[in-house]
C-alpha cells in the first residue's frame, strides 16, 4: 500500500503533517475529508525527490508584467472551460519570452504524467512565487480553480500598476540627482582647473568659496578611483547584506525609520497585505496558511514579521483581529476593519476595503513626496550652479576691480 506524505489543517484552522498509507491518492483525500480536513499537499513518499526546485540555467527571474499577462490569458482560457493542459498549450505558443515558454512546456508536460498545476509550478520559484502557487493550490483543493486565477490575475494587474506608479515617481528625482551629479563632477574635475591656471598666472587673492572649490577639484582629479572603489564597495556591501535573512531585516528596518520613504514603505506594504489575504481568503485557502504565505509577499520582512507573530498567536487560540491589535507595526484602523469583518462574516471584503484605504494612501504619499523633491531639486541644483559660478566669477570680478582705469 503506498504512503502518501500529507500537509493539512483540522476544522479548527490548525495544521498538521505526517503519513498516511492509503491505495491511492483519491481515497486518501476522501479519509481526510470524511474527518473535517482540508488537504493542501499530498504526495507519495517516492515522489518527495521530483518536488525539488529545477532551473532552467544561469539566473532567470520572470518579468512580472510578462507573469501578469500570462495568469490573465490562462485565467480566462480556464474560465471559458477550456482544459488546464490544452490552455497551457495554447499559452505556450503565445509566449514571446523563450525561458517562460519553456517553463510552461515542462509545466504542462508534468501535468499530463499526472501532476498539479499548483505542484508543478511549484518547481520554478525562479518563475512562480509561493504567493502564487499557494493561491493556484487553494484554488484546486476547493475546486474554484478558474476563480482563484482570475483573483490571482486581478491582483497581480493592481499590484504591477501601483509598484509603477512608485517607479514612477521616484525616476524623476533619481534621474535628475544623478545628472545634477555627473554636471557638478565634469565641471570640478575639467572646468575648475583651467580657470586655476588663470588666477595663478595672476596671483590674485582667491576668496575663500574658490580656495574649497580648487581643493575639492584636486580631490576629485587625483583621487576620483577611491570615489569608484567606494560605490562599487557600498553595492557589493549592500547586495551581501541584501543576501541573507539578518541583512535583510537591517535593511528593511532602516527603510521604515526614513522620513517619507518610511511610511510610504509600511503603506505599501499594508496595501499588499490586505489585497493578498482577499485574494487567498476568496480561493478557499486555510486562514493561517495564508497568513504564513502573504507574509513574504509584502516587500517588508520587518512587516512580514509582524503578520507571522500574528499567525502564531491565533495558533494560540485569539481572533485575527486581536492578533493583529498586539503589534505597532499593523495601524489600529486594520484590526478594528478585520474585527468588524469577523463579526459580520465578511472578512474577504473588508481585506478588500484595507487594500483600496492604502492604495490611495499609497498615491497620495508618492503625490506629496513629488510635490516636496520637485522644488528641493530645483534649489539644490541651482544653489549648485551658483557656487561653482562664484567660486570662478569672484576671483575675476576682482582682477577687473584692480585693473587701471
Amino acid at each position: 500500500m503506498p504512503k502518501y506524505a500529507y500537509r493539512a489543517f483540522d476544522g479548527l484552522g490548525r495544521m498538521e503533517t505526517g503519513v498516511l498509507e492509503a491505495d491511492s491518492e483519491r481515497a486518501a483525500v476522501a479519509s481526510f475529508q470524511s474527518r473535517g480536513f482540508l488537504v493542501t499537499s499530498l504526495t507519495t513518499r517516492d515522489e518527495k525527490d521530483k518536488e525539488r526546485p529545477r532551473r532552467l540555467g544561469g539566473y532567470f527571474r520572470v518579468n512580472r508584467k510578462d507573469l501578469v499577462v500570462t495568469t490573465r490569458q490562462l485565467s480566462t482560457m480556464v474560465a471559458a472551460g477550456l482544459p488546464i493542459i490544452s490552455a497551457l498549450r495554447i499559452l505556450g505558443e503565445q509566449v514571446t519570452n523563450r525561458r517562460l515558454r519553456q517553463v510552461i512546456a515542462r509545466v504542462r508536460q508534468g501535468i499530463e504524467r499526472g501532476g498539479s498545476l499548483s505542484d508543478e509550478i511549484a518547481r520554478y520559484p525562479e518563475a512562480f512565487f509561493p504567493f502564487y502557487v499557494n493561491t493556484i493550490r487553494a484554488g484546486e483543493v476547493s475546486g474554484v480553480l478558474d476563480t482563484s486565477m482570475n483573483y490571482l490575475a486581478d491582483y497581480l494587474e493592481r499590484e504591477l500598476d501601483l509598484t509603477q506608479r512608485v517607479k514612477t515617481a521616484a525616476t524623476y528625482p533619481v534621474v535628475v540627482g544623478a545628472f545634477t551629479t555627473l554636471v557638478a563632477v565634469g565641471a570640478i574635475a575639467f572646468v575648475v582647473p583651467v580657470f586655476i591656471t588663470i588666477f595663478a598666472s595672476f596671483k590674485v587673492q582667491l576668496p575663500l568659496i574658490t580656495i574649497l572649490v580648487i581643493r575639492t577639484s584636486n580631490i576629485v582629479r587625483h583621487f576620483w578611483w577611491a570615489g569608484i572603489l567606494l560605490a562599487v564597495g557600498l553595492g557589493m556591501a549592500a547586495v551581501v547584506t541584501r543576501s541573507s535573512e539578518t541583512g535583510q531585516r537591517i535593511m528593511d528596518t532602516v527603510v521604515l525609520k526614513i522620513p517619507i520613504v518610511g511610511p510610504l514603505v509600511s503603506k505599501l506594504a499594508l496595501s499588499r497585505f490586505g489585497r493578498a489575504m482577499a485574494v487567498l481568503i476568496r480561493s478557499g485557502g486555510p486562514m493561517l496558511e495564508g497568513l504564513g504565505v502573504v507574509s513574504g509577499a509584502l516587500g517588508n520582512r520587518v512587516v512580514g514579521d509582524a503578520v507571522l507573530a500574528a499567525r502564531e498567536r491565533m495558533q494560540q487560540g485569539e481572533s485575527m483581529s486581536q492578533s493583529l491589535q498586539r503589534n505597532r507595526l499593523i495601524p489600529p484602523m486594520v484590526a478594528q476593519m478585520v474585527r468588524v469583518g469577523e463579526e459580520s462574516g465578511t472578512v474577504d471584503a473588508i481585506f478588500d476595503r484595507v487594500a483600496e484605504f492604502y492604495e490611495r494612501e499609497v498615491d497620495n504619499t508618492v503625490k506629496r513626496f513629488a510635490s516636496i523633491v520637485e522644488p528641493i531639486l530645483i534649489v539644490g541644483v541651482g544653489g549648485l550652479v551658483a557656487l561653482v559660478a562664484l567660486a570662478v566669477l569672484m576671483p575675476i570680478w576682482t582682477l577687473i576691480a584692480k585693473l587701471p582705469r
